[in-house]
């Protein structure tokens, strides 16, 4: 399935979950804020969100700084 990823195409087979998605593109799991198609969703709620073609994701790293 065709995902817009940070304002990127990204493919991913289906289904996915979102969790799925952030292992796939190596993301930092407990350093990232992620928003589906413009929602946020808590990190205990990544492994149960099931994405669809089309869906919009946006993954946030979060820093530290000073």
């Amino acid at each position: 399935m065709q995902l817009t990823v940070n304002g990127e195409s990204h493919e991913l087979p289906e289904p996915a979950t979102l969790l799925q998605l952030l292992e796939a593109v190596e993301a930092p799991l407990d350093r990232v804020a992620v928003m589906v198609n413009d929602d946020v969703v808590p990190k205990e709620q990544r492994h149960s969100i099931t994405l669809s073609q089309g869906d919009s994701v946006e993954i946030l790293v979060l820093a530290a700084g000073g």
